[in-house]
């Protein structure tokens, strides 16, 4: 169903009379019309929007309803205008927080779910080209006459990038430690071997530990080490 006027005149009502912990719980800000991200998606984008998405639709305690995890109710059920309402109003946040041609081919479908999996399976990227991309870039990636600041930024944009991509799946087993742990030992590696040789000692020391430190520890000790060589740069001015 279409996100009618007397849906979004609906869904504007406040839920009083549930607890702000249930999924069907509207605050009197929540509106119909708003865009819960931005940039809205344009085809592009997927990977980051989606993730700003789920962002915005879990602090909202709305993401039941775009993985198919909260069914309609029955039409006898009490629950039932209480889920065709949120359904509409968290069709339409998808709705305006998508570019117009894209809001138009999922401005038909009935339900929350079927609008969220329309966007998955037409933008989800399986780009083998675009992977193959980052993944050169970041391993010829170099620091140059980049700060270090700077050079931890780019490489941290090209694993973003990339993970966004090959996320992992979630996991509370601890299945997937090693696996993770093996990525980011990858990360710190791809960042080490770009840093200027100015850094040599550092970098032999930091692939000395056991166990290997995180990146952003190993970017930590390094900044440490360009602030104190700025600090030996700046000498007082003896007077005459």
């Amino acid at each position: 169903m279409a996100v009618t006027p007397a849906a979004a005149m609906a869904a504007t009502a406040p839920s009083s009379n549930l607890s702000p912990s249930s999924p069907y719980f509207l605050r009197s800000s929540d509106q119909p019309g708003a865009a819960l991200v931005s940039p809205p998606l344009d085809g592009d984008n997927y990977p980051t929007w989606n993730r700003a998405m789920i962002m915005a639709l879990e602090a909202k305690n709305k993401l039941s309803f775009v993985d198919g995890s909260l069914c309609c109710p029955d039409p006898s059920s009490p629950d039932h205008p209480h889920w065709v309402r949120c359904n509409s109003m968290v069709r339409s946040w998808i709705v305006h927080s998508t570019i117009s041609s894209i809001a138009h081919s999922i401005l038909w479908h009935d339900t929350t779910f079927s609008a969220w999996t329309d966007l998955r399976e037409r933008f989800s990227p399986k780009n083998a080209p675009r992977i193959f991309e980052i993944r050169r870039a970041l391993s010829t990636h170099v620091q140059g006459t980049d700060s270090l600041s700077s050079y931890y930024t780019a490489v941290k944009g090209y694993r973003d990038g990339l993970l966004s991509y090959r996320a992992l799946p979630n996991c509370i087993c601890g299945a997937l430690k090693p696996l993770q742990d093996f990525l980011e030992t990858d990360y710190l590696m791809d960042f080490l071997q770009g840093l200027n040789d100015s850094y040599v000692v550092v970098r032999s020391q930091i692939l000395l530990m056991d166990p290997l430190p995180s990146i952003n520890k190993a970017y930590a000790l390094l900044l440490q080490e360009e602030r104190q060589r700025s600090l030996h740069l700046v000498r007082p001015t003896v007077p005459d």
